[in-house]
């Protein structure tokens, strides 16, 4: 069971307890049940990960079955990883809407 903190209110949420959620792919968001904040991923840097990623892979596929590209495939993996590394890093669950009455927070 996948545990997760709020960002908002720092209590800790269960996934299976989620009951409320809006949108899909990218931009899905989920409402945390103890403040009722809706919160999701910034979209740009999800994007720019899985872009990285898959980038890697097929410049790593084509490097494998493609003589004399190595000068160019090689640093498009590396740069592509950096990407993929640095957004994963960054890529947090935010705040999207925050209730706006703080006292509905439960303990």
């Amino acid at each position: 069971m996948a545990r997760i903190a709020c960002p908002h209110c720092h209590q800790p949420i269960s996934l299976a307890k989620v009951t409320a959620s809006r949108g899909n792919g990218f931009s899905a968001q989920i409402q945390c049940y103890h403040c009722r904040a809706w919160l999701g991923r910034h979209v740009i840097l999800t994007v720019l990960k899985v872009l990285g990623f898959y980038a890697a892979v097929i410049a790593g596929f084509v490097g494998y079955f493609v003589d004399g590209v190595a000068n160019i495939v090689t640093p498009i993996i590396m740069i592509s990883l950096i990407i993929t590394g640095v957004t994963h890093l960054m890529d947090h669950l935010i705040v999207i809407d925050a209730p706006d009455d703080d006292s509905t927070i439960e303990d």
